[in-house]
């Protein structure tokens, strides 16, 4: 099953006009719309954000930004030597923060 996410993020919170707020408008120019879509039976998740996506694995970014999430998909889901090596690594990294934790506890 594909699960979609949507959060706003703000580009700049510190920025305010001279009475201390942001009208809706200057609030609408100052956040984005992040969309983040899981790809069913796998680790990765296409993320969007203003209309430009890429895909990740946890917090590793695996893709260039594409145009379209079906590219992003489409690379994804290509089995490649590259791919494969990426997933390793990322596992490694991912180990060994979890060494670094259970460290410090």
């Amino acid at each position: 099953m594909e699960t979609t996410t949507l959060e706003r993020s703000q580009k700049n919170a510190k920025k305010v006009n001279n009475k201390g707020y942001l009208s809706k408008e200057e609030l609408d120019d100052r956040t984005e719309l992040i969309q983040k879509e899981e790809i069913k039976d796998s680790p990765f998740t296409i993320v969007t954000i203003n209309e430009e996506s890429f895909g990740v694995m946890g917090g590793y970014r695996l893709t260039e930004t594409a145009q379209t999430k079906e590219e992003v998909r489409e690379q994804l889901e290509k089995v490649s030597w590259n791919r494969i090596i990426q997933v390793m690594m990322i596992l490694e990294k991912i180990k060994e923060e979890n060494k670094l934790t259970v460290k410090k506890d």
